[in-house]
């Protein structure tokens, strides 16, 4: 402990009550326009204010609050000075007295200390009483000990009582289930100048001129569906409207060309599913939206060729897939002249053990 009082002089007292509550509460106020008149800022050099800043926010902390220990070394440790802690020591204390319990209180700083104190008391004891107003509203002739609430289910359920009786008696006394009636197409309406907003899948079927199945069928929803649900991932697309993708196929873009990638790109790259396929069809119009642009820009077709379907893709010993057509056209070339076998990709020429080529295929070409 260090000696810096006159033991003739007696000591303040503490600052601040010894059981001050500023738990919760981070910070303090800082007055900036009486920081800048201050002696501190006026005089200090750059450690000195350093120092001093720590040490208010140590003291902030302390207990009780607004408070440090007399101990050179601890407050060389908390005002962050280390070894040069005599230097700033003057300084740093600047509005600290040590007081009768042998610590240093903070004059401003206490003065925040007892305001936010006061505060968080106040706030308690609106808390409280905010409690005991509920507890009052569930049971007006007893508020039980312990915060308990009397109505477990609702607190405020009389305020309910009649809203629906009006309703309810409209409504017969016995429950019925409704059943569907038929749906309207889109197109009823028109005449009397209204323009309904009604899903695609939930619409019937409209006849087409030249007499070929219409696009929103059941049939197509289904066909749609099923290649669709083949390409996502589990856990996407839960709702039954699958109507806006069967309307982006009736649109103009190709399903096995442009929506079945889409979707592969889409499952890839994002990272929460879609859960509706009217969400997933305009992300699957945009995705083909950018690739066509995007061909276009190279010189390309809108539209990317057809891909070689998978059942005339045969699987080669060694991992090579190759479409059957081009192996037909290699054993064909041999026909006609067997110096074009190429050993590196199919092995010993066709007849020869080891061959590559499927049997089915040289049986195939033999006959």
């Amino acid at each position: 402990m260090s000696q810096h009082s006159d033991a003739s002089t007696p000591l303040p007292d503490p600052l601040v009550p010894a059981d001050i509550d500023v738990d919760g509460i981070h910070g303090f106020l800082l007055h900036t326009d009486r920081l800048f008149h201050s002696e501190l800022w006026a005089l200090s050099t750059g450690d000195e204010f350093k120092a001093a800043v720590a040490l208010w926010c140590h003291a902030w902390r302390q207990r009780p609050a607004g408070s440090l220990p007399d101990d050179d070394r601890l407050l060389a440790a908390f005002s962050g000075a280390g070894p040069r802690w005599k230097r700033v020591r003057a300084m740093a204390l600047r509005g600290f007295v040590l007081c009768a319990d042998g610590r240093y209180y903070h004059r401003v700083l206490c003065e925040d200390v007892l305001r936010a104190a006061e505060a968080k008391d106040a706030r308690r004891e609106r808390t409280a009483a905010a409690t005991r107003a509920r507890q009052r509203k569930g049971d007006p002739e007893k508020t039980p000990p312990g915060g308990e609430k009397p109505n477990l289910l609702n607190e405020t359920a009389d305020r309910n009582d009649g809203r629906h009786d009006p309703r309810d008696d409209r409504r017969d006394d016995t429950v019925t289930v409704a059943t569907r009636g038929p749906l309207r197409s889109p197109r009823e309406g028109e005449e009397e100048g209204k323009k309904k907003d009604i899903p695609a899948a939930a619409c019937d079927p409209v006849p087409r001129a030249d007499g070929t199945p219409p696009w929103n069928n059941r049939a197509n929803f289904d066909r749609v569906e099923h290649r669709c649900r083949t390409a996502l991932p589990p856990g996407w697309c839960l709702d039954p409207v699958v109507g806006p993708m069967a309307r982006l196929e009736a649109d103009g873009l190709d399903l096995e060309r442009e929506i079945i990638p889409a979707i592969l790109d889409l499952a890839v790259s994002r990272r929460v599913p879609i859960r509706t396929w009217a969400l997933l069809a305009n992300a699957v119009a945009e995705c083909v939206a950018a690739q066509r642009r995007s061909r276009a820009a190279q010189g390309l077709s809108a539209v990317p060729p057809a891909p070689v379907p998978p059942d005339e893709m045969i699987d080669l010993p060694g991992g090579l897939r190759w479409p059957e057509a081009d192996l037909r056209t290699w054993i064909a070339r041999f026909r006609a002249n067997p110096a074009t076998w190429s050993e590196s990709l199919f092995g010993p020429p066709p007849g020869q053990p080891g061959c590559r080529i499927p049997p089915r295929l040289l049986i195939g070409e033999a006959a």
